[in-house]
């Protein structure tokens, strides 16, 4: 199935992809913020515009990770329904609720686009005590929505099928075996 090879081929190795970078991205703002505290320790000086840096950053970080969240089933999940339902009809249901959160996550990811672009054609800044530009994280932010949105489809596409990926776990959501 074209769906399901899309799943483990693509999105899957994707998500991983985006994970290391987001897991970099926090890496380096841990580092940042360790020196920070240590130069302020010896020197009693800070680093310019810190405060900003952390900020902008902490969003890139975050947008990156959506994906594979959902990937590795780390996002919240709510079975009071799919409990009481068969396997299969279960695997249905969350296939159409997946399905449309990736229409809103879509709609959503256009949006972001848009104000990505819009903070870069007017060359938007954060200001602080340096002026650090939007467009980077505004850009990070409507790509890791876009791409929930890929994943959302595609995972919702593989449950309404009733078949699930060959590395999905038997643990239950309602029963329903899960695309990891």
């Amino acid at each position: 199935m074209v769906v399901l090879a899309l799943w483990e081929r693509v999105i899957k190795p994707m998500t991983r992809g985006l994970a290391v970078i987001s897991a970099l991205l926090c890496g380096g703002l841990a580092l940042l913020v360790t020196s920070e505290v240590v130069l302020r320790g010896f020197t009693g000086e800070s680093i310019r515009g810190i405060f900003e840096i952390a900020e902008l950053g902490l969003v890139m970080t975050v947008f990156l990770g959506f994906a594979n969240a959902e990937v590795d089933l780390t996002h919240v999940r709510v079975t009071l329904l799919t409990d009481r339902l068969s396997p299969a009809a279960a695997s249905r249901v969350r296939g159409v609720a997946l399905i449309l959160g990736a229409v809103f996550c879509a709609w959503m990811g256009w949006e972001l686009t848009e104000r990505a672009i819009e903070s870069f054609n007017v060359g938007e800044f954060r200001t602080g005590l340096l002026n650090f530009p939007m467009w980077p994280s505004r850009s990070f932010v409507a790509a890791g929505t876009a791409f929930l949105s890929t994943v959302l489809l595609v995972k919702g596409l593989v449950l309404m099928t009733g078949r699930a990926p060959a590395s999905a776990t038997t643990s239950a959501e309602g029963g329903v075996a899960h695309v990891a």
